[in-house]
């Protein structure tokens, strides 16, 4: 394994396909670079405001804390006070969307092109996880539904627990390749598939 990562260019990811342990297997990697993605961010003393806003113009409810509500459509991931990120499988123009409805409550930044996500599931994806991030991820303590601002293997990076067994990790675009890497080396052991998103 550490031949074929010691080959690639420092600023390439890892090339599809399945790593390591034969069989089915235990970590599935979805390289996802077809969402739209945008930070949110209320302005001072529009917090009370930006959230009916939201409310009505997207019929969610703004979490106060790292929590994600909504889902493919249109999550909003809180992130830190006053701040989340959008995300959205089926909104391309997310950014302008928002900045329409809400730009009075919130500056609003586009992201889609700035960072990507990996979705991560399959029955060793805990212990893959636990390999690089120092958050409590037992499922009694980390829910559907919780995000967590933390680092992955040295990677600043968004994690969401997007289902019972699902996650996603949001980085940088510049740190997927060094992300894609962290997954090869560590998941080969139980078994790694890194597929394309669909979309």
């Amino acid at each position: 394994m550490s031949t074929l990562l010691d080959r690639l260019p420092i600023d390439a990811m890892a090339p599809f396909g399945v790593y390591g342990r034969s069989g089915e297997p235990g970590v599935v990697a979805v390289v996802r670079e077809d969402l739209a993605i945008a930070t949110l961010a209320a302005r001072h003393g529009t917090a009370g405001a930006l959230k009916a806003r939201v409310e009505t113009a997207f019929g969610l409810t703004l979490a106060d804390g790292p929590r994600a509500a909504g889902g493919p459509d249109l999550a909003l991931l809180g992130t830190a006070p006053g701040r989340w990120l959008a995300v959205s499988q089926t909104r391309a123009d997310l950014a302008d969307e928002l900045a329409d409805a809400l730009s009075e409550e919130a500056a609003i930044t586009e992201q889609s092109d700035a960072v990507i996500a990996f979705d991560l599931a399959g029955p060793r994806v805990l212990d893959l996880l636990a390999k690089g991030v120092m958050v409590d991820l037992d499922p009694a303590v980390f829910k559907p539904g919780d995000v967590a601002v933390t680092d992955m293997a040295h990677i600043g990076a968004t994690l969401w627990r997007t289902a019972e067994t699902g996650y996603r990790v949001l980085v940088a675009r510049s740190f997927a390749p060094a992300f894609s890497r962290f997954l090869v080396a560590s998941a080969a052991e139980y078994g790694l598939r890194l597929d394309p998103g669909r979309g």
